[in-house]
């Protein structure tokens, strides 16, 4: 059984994806996961996931995680759309954007097709989250809280505020210790922006916010935290 599930919103297209594989484990709580993505990828996965015989006898979900980006890849998948389809196994397509011809090649053999495209654009979300992450290096709680409660109603994504927060203490944290734009490697702008607000960081505790920013991160990844939460909880606890 195949499903796609696609969309410039980011967290209804992940929630949608636990949502369903919550729905197939109640039924089948034994069942294998699998999370493919380009990185993970091998000339021979695709054909070992089709097949009945060797390491995957029994059933289990598979993910495919924004591989269509890859041509290569993308070829090899929508080559083996109508094998998935008859597969037992479940698999599930996730995408931020396909492709006109794709999407009605997987149209065409998908049990289900959720859209999450949304009416917002991606680049007036992320600068929503350039002024969050403005705000909260300025150490203005309330006006970090403000801010976040925007990039909540507008839906982006925590990886897309995760990476912009990083970005901007990261150049605090240059600017911290950098005599000009040029030493620190940002742009004049950039450098003045990130100088004035370094006043208010010790390099300490710019060190212990950086590390605390790669911990959520990964343990997000790893599925030991969400994310948002955890964004959520920063922006309160300066």
């Amino acid at each position: 059984m195949l499903y796609l599930i696609y969309g410039t919103n980011t967290n209804k297209v992940r929630a949608k994806q636990r949502e369903l594989v919550g729905i197939m484990q109640s039924k089948q709580p034994n069942v294998s996961l699998y999370r493919v993505t380009t990185e993970t990828w091998k000339d021979s996965l695709l054909e070992e996931l089709l097949g009945s015989q060797g390491l995957f006898l029994a059933k289990y979900i598979v993910t495919l995680d924004k591989v269509l980006e890859d041509k290569e890849i993308g070829s090899d998948i929508i080559g083996s759309l109508e094998e998935m389809k008859e597969s037992d196994h479940a698999w599930i397509i996730l995408e931020d954007k396909v492709s006109a011809p794709n999407l009605k090649k997987i149209e065409k053999f998908a049990h289900k097709v959720f859209d999450f495209n949304d009416s917002v654009s991606v680049e007036k979300k992320r600068l929503l989250a350039f002024d969050f992450a403005e705000q909260f290096a300025g150490k203005n709680k309330v006006g970090a809280w403000r801010e976040f409660i925007k990039l909540k109603e507008a839906d982006l994504a925590g990886e897309e505020i995760h990476g912009v927060l990083w970005w901007q203490m990261k150049s605090v944290y240059l600017a911290k210790f950098s005599k000009t734009a040029e030493e620190s490697g940002l742009t004049p702008y950039s450098f003045q922006k990130a100088l004035r607000l370094s006043k208010g960081w010790e390099l300490k505790e710019l060190n212990l916010l950086l590390d605390k920013l790669v911990e959520i991160y990964h343990e997000a990844h790893r599925g030991g935290g969400d994310l948002m939460v955890e964004l959520e909880r920063s922006s309160l606890g300066l």
